[in-house]
């Protein structure tokens, strides 16, 4: 029996069975390994057996999760920001009274709106500090502070 190879859905992804249309390059039973270009069978991997294949496959799939669980707690971090900066904006209002408040008082309640907000900035690097840390794209898609 011979095994051969066709492209039925697009040229970058072959279909293998015994009604193919092309000759295999390579023995081997992963027709993603193969693509068509310009009517001769390319093989992607350059003729390593079939479980090299996977192992490189394994590692390339594992290095595209790191690389988007990264871009995916960089964006964390960038929301953290935002909502930090949005929360202590939200204080503007505080100050601003307070500041009256001391001028015609004589308090400090500047100070205790002015501690609010470094508790906000805290909370904030302790968050980026988290979201940095965490392992899963289930952590990341859940994280709140």
């Amino acid at each position: 029996m011979t095994v051969k190879i066709s492209f039925p859905h697009s040229n970058d992804w072959g279909v293998i069975s015994e009604d193919g249309d092309y000759d295999l390059p390579v023995e081997s039973d992963l027709g993603h390994r193969f693509r068509l270009v310009d009517g001769i069978v390319e093989d992607r991997y350059d003729g390593v057996s079939d479980e090299e294949v996977q192992t490189i496959d394994a590692q390339t799939a594992a290095e595209q999760e790191a690389a988007d669980l990264e871009k995916a707690r960089q964006a964390l971090v960038r929301h953290i920001k935002t909502e930090a900066a949005e929360r202590i904006a939200a204080t503007d209002w505080k100050v601003e009274r307070a500041k009256e408040r001391d001028a015609l008082n004589g308090t400090t309640t500047l100070q205790d709106v002015y501690a609010d907000r470094e508790l906000i900035r805290g909370l904030s690097d302790e968050a980026e500090v988290a979201a940095l840390l965490l392992e899963t794209m289930e952590s990341v898609a859940v994280f709140s502070w």
